[in-house]
């Protein structure tokens, strides 16, 4: 797997002229990330906004494979979240598709949670990609539905076409946008649909998790209704349908997205593009809010390394590694770090082990929550799940 960083040409109008608008960091990621950084920038052409100097598009094919942080999540059945969510998308597309019997393929579907609520409301003919075996496995364990291995960019051979390919929570990964949508051209239908679902660049701001979250080191690409229809439009899908919604994920913290339903038409559609003139805005809004909450994240940080007790830091996602970087976490007194996903386990951080929740179970030291996310989840888990009383560090109020 090659991680070495190149620079990406627009993916929506091919220029090379851009602006960056923040610099991301994750010093001292983890073993097998994928990412230590990158350039926030937007095309000065189009208005598009991405993450720049990146690796190239077969890392990111790699990193899904080996590292998917899906495949021992919610083994039996989907998170309370995706319950919530996977409805609202079905519904959505049985708004728009009136056969029941249209064949539907998932690319990027994890366990198979919005395949089988899209069989809810109706459809017969559903099935799926994953970059993970493991995924495709629980697909068929907990739903019976067919799972193929392979990603956006490498499908799987011998593939039939269909009439309705979905990419939800996906194009915000990939890097080669235009090369993985002529992909999915050729497994469509004359005429047929494409769904797309993407995080909300316009609620990002409205809808603020941890700082600099929607910035992680999975999304290297931020749609605006705008920009997505741009990007759409040029490789040969003209938008029939789009919706903003929101979903509470857990307590007040809520997942922005917009939802989209395209048929393939003949190509080019160029000259229909217009400027995204409000990329720009939401993203240097986001920023600014993003960077009055570090600061008060970072004193708090601040007060625990001038403390100099020991601690362990649960998480080694993106939070983690931005903090690492960008405030004094790594001057830290730090024994070890916690995270749920084995992929991680037995790996380190700059030469401190990342250890699974049971390992904590002889521990005593005070334990840093570094997540907003899941900050109440692992507190539970912690209290009533390996019922330690060690001190717990939070870093939000939800």
């Amino acid at each position: 797997m090659n991680k070495k960083k190149t620079e990406r040409e627009c993916s929506v109008c091919g220029s090379v002229k851009k602006k960056v608008l923040f610099q991301q960091s994750f010093a001292f990621a983890p073993e097998g990330s994928l990412l230590d950084g990158y350039d926030v920038v937007i095309c000065l052409n189009c208005g598009f906004g991405f993450a720049d100097k990146i690796p190239e598009q077969d890392a990111f094919d790699a990193y899904y494979e080996n590292m998917s942080k899906y495949e021992y999540e919610y083994k039996g059945g989907e998170s309370d979240f995706d319950a919530r969510r996977f409805p609202v998308g079905a519904d959505f597309i049985r708004s728009l598709v009136a056969d029941s019997n249209v064949s539907i393929l998932d690319i990027g579907c994890t366990n198979g949670g919005f395949l089988h609520a899209l069989r809810q409301v109706g459809f017969r003919n559903v099935s799926g990609v994953d970059p993970s075996p493991i995924c495709a496995q629980n697909a068929a364990r907990l739903y019976g539905i067919e799972v193929l291995t392979g990603t956006l960019s490498r499908l799987p051979e011998n593939l039939k076409k269909y009439d309705l390919v979905i990419l939800s929570a996906v194009l915000e990964h990939v890097r080669d946008l235009n090369a993985a949508l002529m992909q999915v051209r050729k497994i469509l239908n004359p005429g047929s649909l494409l769904y797309v679902e993407v995080p909300d660049l316009s609620q990002f701001n409205n809808l603020q998790d941890a700082p600099f979250q929607e910035f992680s080191v999975e999304h290297v690409n931020y749609f605006s209704v705008f920009s997505l229809t741009n990007l759409l439009m040029t490789c040969g899908f003209e938008r029939l349908e789009s919706m903003q919604s929101s979903t509470v994920q857990r307590g007040k913290i809520i997942s922005p997205e917009l939802k989209m339903m395209c048929r393939m038409v003949d190509m080019p559609m160029q000259e229909r593009m217009t400027y995204d003139a409000k990329t720009q805005e939401y993203l240097e809004k986001y920023i600014e809010s993003s960077r009055a909450i570090e600061s008060r994240i970072h004193t708090a940080i601040d007060r625990l390394v001038k403390d100099g007790r020991a601690i362990i830091v649960w998480g080694v996602g993106t939070h983690t590694q931005r903090l690492m970087a960008k405030s004094s976490l790594s001057c830290a007194n730090i024994v070890a770090f916690v995270d749920s996903n084995p992929k991680y386990q037995s790996k380190s951080i700059k030469g401190i082990p990342i250890i699974a929740p049971k390992d904590l179970l002889n521990r005593q030291e005070p334990i840093l929550i570094s997540s907003s996310f899941f900050q109440q989840e692992i507190e539970q888990h912690v209290r009533s799940v390996l019922g330690l009383k060690n001190e717990m560090i939070m870093l939000y109020e939800h």
